[in-house]
């Protein structure tokens, strides 16, 4: 397996949980650039827009999009040949462990570990799941500029000093400014549910499992 950089754990969920709910994912896009099939299970934070661009070598261009509240910030992801991208909400504290490894030449947020019962299980994220996308939170009236936040407050936000729901592109941003973005979600939103904060993922799935995920 490639050389691990840096790994967080998030705090694991007792084992003593009720019955698990049916996960809330969203497989967006499975197979091969135009021949990509989309099947829905369940509503999630993320959602593809626009048609789907296949490049020669079989990997393809594809658009998702965030609901941010007044508007939808949307960014476009390259994935390789026989990648899917699935979409998930989980419910913080999320209950597994990311790891920073070298994969085909580029840094990538990689989770190892899957707590059994967490809340990470529940919303059906996988061991070997690469993360490309995450909800955020800009915090306040002060201006974001670390990674790649795309919510920039109103005058009336800077005013009230309010919380603002943004995203956050995990490629070529460094571990600690990745592991920010995520814990930021526990951050109010004025408008949002704050006994059950939700952390919107975009993952990157391969199946079969590559060597070097399941070494």
């Amino acid at each position: 397996m490639a050389c691990t950089m840096s790994s967080v754990v998030f705090t694991t969920i007792p084992s003593h949980l009720p019955p698990r709910s049916t996960p809330r994912t969203t497989l967006l896009t499975r197979g091969r650039g135009a021949n990509a099939v989309v099947q829905t299970r369940a509503a999630a934070g993320w959602q593809r827009y626009g048609v789907t661009e296949k490049q020669d070598s079989g990997a393809f261009q594809e658009t998702y999009g965030l609901n941010l509240g007044k508007s939808i910030g949307r960014e476009t992801l390259t994935f390789p040949a026989g990648a899917s991208a699935v979409a998930v909400d989980v419910k913080l504290p999320m209950g597994m462990v990311l790891e920073e490894v070298t994969v085909e030449g580029k840094q990538v947020i990689l989770a190892v570990d899957i707590n059994e019962g967490s809340n990470a299980e529940t919303a059906g994220v996988q061991v070997g799941d690469i993360l490309r996308m995450t909800s955020a939170v800009a915090k306040g009236k002060v201006k974001v500029e670390v990674g790649r936040f795309q919510v920039e407050p109103s005058l009336g936000m800077e005013k009230k000093g309010d919380n603002r729901k943004a995203y956050f592109i995990v490629d070529g941003s460094s571990f600690g400014q990745v592991m920010n973005a995520l814990v930021s979600n526990a951050e109010p939103v004025p408008g949002a549910d704050e006994d059950s904060p939700l952390v919107n993922l975009l993952l990157e799935r391969r199946v079969p499992i590559p060597e070097w995920i399941s070494e």
